[in-house]
């Protein structure tokens, strides 16, 4: 499979967004702290932790609750509950174009600030003279500078249609894609349209649903939620490559654009498929830096693995590999501290020399051919062999060996759809250190090795298993229900 050069950088947390200023990058963690990148050096802590950066002004940031921040600032940062939040930012040359909550589009700077647009559904799309939005039952183009809409696109059908994507394309015009709300005929069609001006250009139907439109220097590209990469023309949408999963953000190069979805990213130049970097998640934001392609993304294949910072040489030559080579770049986790409490329970006793002398047997035929240590019962006239055995006399010097994972447990989500969850054992009858320590998903994938896992969970219903090996030899295995609310 054809690669190109790729350098790994591990960061202490999932990167969810790329920055663009001139001679760095700003990376944006889901804890709301940002690094800066220079390529040069690893990436700086350059904000604290606190509410979602959305957008950034040379050093000001605007953030997911309408504050600001400056660069620099390590501080924890508390969130403005009684603000007005912000939905969506994009930047352009001289500022940001914003949604907020009450449905207000305004073009921000950190000195003024001026409504576009109200009763705004969704923000598609902005540039340095106008934004896209939907608004009631129809799509609106309104100039920048606050003086009204200079374009409205009518609505169609009778039953209702919903706005799935749309863009404003470099030459003038719109290109936007649409779904019907009826069931059969005309009205359910998915479909493309190409506005000039004023008039319809040409429209096309396709059979999945349009997430995403672009004007590129390989051509209008569309992507659908299968994953196909179409191409488009007046005279029809043609597939250019298929990346088997929705694209989840996109990046012209001038002559190549890059796609990224589902563990990849691609390069597509105008007869296809030119080359492949994998990430060990999923990517979900790019940036062009340079001769460099910058990758971030959820590590939603390992939860407890690298949260990587992937830079991809865009100067260096495009050269075969196997695809299982294809994550050789990818760099370890920073060393995080492992605070583990104590877990021994100090009442009970345990016969370290008992414990080594006897190991459990690892199969069916070692069971069989096994012999167990002998023990001694204590020699007292009222109890007897029976006693001992039941359990009502007295114990053998080895304590019971166990773990709890507690209760199942139900956490709330934050506004990204995603909780972080801290699964802790408690073990009892063990020694502190030389437990083994297996974690596991409910469909058997091995996903930590330590006493403690903190992991990110999505909304919906999550089990886990523990399978605890005591130095002696012996297992124990207990299981956890955890609900994403």
């Amino acid at each position: 499979m054809n690669t190109r050069p790729v350098r790994g950088w591990a960061l202490p947390a999932t990167a969810h967004a790329v920055f663009d200023a001139n001679e760095t990058r700003y990376l944006v963690l889901d804890d709301g702290q940002m690094m800066r990148f220079d390529a040069a050096k690893a990436p700086e802590t350059v904000l604290g932790p606190g509410p979602r950066p959305l957008g950034l002004h040379d050093d000001v940031v605007l953030t997911s609750d309408g504050s600001t921040a400056r660069l620099g600032d390590l501080s924890l940062r508390d969130e403005d509950v009684d603000g007005t939040g912000l939905v969506e930012a994009i930047a352009v040359g001289d500022g940001l174009v914003v949604l907020d909550e009450r449905g207000v589009v305004q073009h921000w700077t950190p000195e003024s600030q001026h409504d576009v647009a109200s009763g705004v559904q969704s923000l598609l799309d902005a540039n340095s003279d106008a934004v896209l939005v939907t608004q009631g039952l129809a799509l609106a183009v309104y100039a920048l500078d606050g003086t009204g809409p200079t374009w409205t696109r009518p609505p169609r059908g009778s039953h209702g249609e919903r706005i799935t994507a749309g863009t404003l394309i470099d030459d003038g015009g719109v290109l936007v894609a649409r779904e019907g709300y009826a069931m059969t005929g005309e009205e359910d069609v998915v479909e493309i349209e190409r506005w000039g001006a004023e008039d319809l250009l040409w429209r096309h139907a396709h059979g999945e649903v349009i997430l995403g439109l672009a004007s590129t220097s390989i051509g209008v590209l569309a992507h659908d939620q299968s994953g196909a990469i179409l191409r488009l023309t007046a005279e029809a949408a043609t597939e250019l490559h298929h990346v088997a999963s929705g694209v989840r953000d996109w990046v012209d190069l001038g002559g190549t654009v890059c796609i990224a979805a589902w563990f990849h990213v691609h390069g597509l130049g105008e007869t296809g498929l030119l080359w492949t970097v994998e990430h060990p998640g999923m990517p979900s934001a790019m940036s062009h830096f340079g001769s460099l392609l910058l990758v971030v993304g959820d590590d939603g294949n390992d939860w407890t693995g690298p949260e990587p910072l992937a830079v991809v040489d865009l100067d260096g030559a495009v050269f075969d590999v196997d695809p299982s080579e294809l994550t050789a770049w990818v760099p370890p986790p920073l060393q995080e501290q492992d605070e583990i409490p104590r877990m021994v329970d100090a009442s009970l006793s345990f016969d370290e020399a008992l414990a080594h002398e006897w190991n459990a047997p690892s199969g069916l035929l070692d069971a069989l051919e096994e012999r167990a240590p002998e023990t001694e019962i204590a020699d007292d006239a009222d109890e007897d062999l029976l006693a001992a055995l039941t359990q009502n006399g007295p114990q053998a010097g080895v304590s019971v060996f166990s773990v709890d994972l507690g209760e199942e447990r139900e956490v709330r989500a934050a506004e990204d759809g995603v909780a972080e969850v801290l699964l802790e054992a408690k073990v009892t009858g063990a020694p502190e250190q030389g437990v083994d320590y297996a974690w596991s998903t409910s469909d058997g994938r091995e996903i930590g090795s330590k006493a403690r896992l903190l992991l990110r969970l999505p909304r919906g219903a999550h089990r886990f298993e523990l399978r605890a090996r005591h130095p002696d030899g012996r297992w124990a295995m207990d299981s956890v229900h955890i609900r994403v609310e």
